[in-house]
């Protein structure tokens, strides 16, 4: 007895899924049911696309939907392609311009070394003059200048001069120019 019952159920349980997986795909109807009793019969059991319903007018409708998103995709493509010869001249022009920038910058770096070494001729040239004055007419002179431009100049005398005409100074320039002559890079050669 429940060998009988435990058939039962499984055979009720096959027909249930059948049923459900019929209604699922859209196949669940009067007449697949009768084909599915009558599986010997001549007829082949067909499954329901949309291709069999109104296949002309569907397969038209398909056709022209590929047709439009092929259009599409040739379109970005060239828009694509477009876009990246765009990049590609900008890229030269920007390489171009990275060049000139380059030119510009090494021209500028050597007139730049060429301006410092023709301000430090014209600095050993004043120091010169200065050191060949008495001090007090050294630090006369020296007086209209910033404290800064004063120990510059001062950085290329020897010490001995230096000491002469920093003394010659007033009190107040001369303690701002020996704060400046403190700053100075070492290394300037004395005349």
């Amino acid at each position: 007895m429940r060998m009988l019952i435990m058939l039962i159920v499984s055979v009720i349980s096959f027909i249930s899924t059948l049923v459900l997986i019929l209604f699922i795909t859209g196949n669940f109807s009067r007449e697949s049911l009768i084909r599915l009793w009558n599986r010997g019969e001549s007829q082949p059991f067909q499954v329901y696309t949309p291709a069999t319903a109104n296949s002309e007018d569907e397969l038209t409708g398909l056709i022209e939907q590929i047709k439009k998103k092929e259009e599409e995709l040739r379109k970005k493509e060239e828009e694509l392609n477009r876009k990246e010869q765009e990049l590609k001249n900008v890229s030269q022009q920007l390489q171009e311009l990275q060049s000139q920038i380059e030119l510009s910058q090494n021209e500028l770096t050597k007139k730049l070394g060429e301006d410092v070494q023709e301000r430090d001729a014209r600095i050993r040239t004043i120091a010169i003059t200065l050191a060949e004055m008495k001090p007090d007419k050294a630090a006369e002179r020296l007086k209209t200048m910033s404290p800064d431009e004063i120990a510059e100049i001062l950085s290329y005398v020897k010490p001995k001069e230096r000491g002469k005409i920093v003394e010659a100074m007033d009190a107040q320039l001369a303690s701002q120019v020996l704060q400046s002559l403190q700053k100075v890079k070492p290394g300037k050669s004395t005349l």
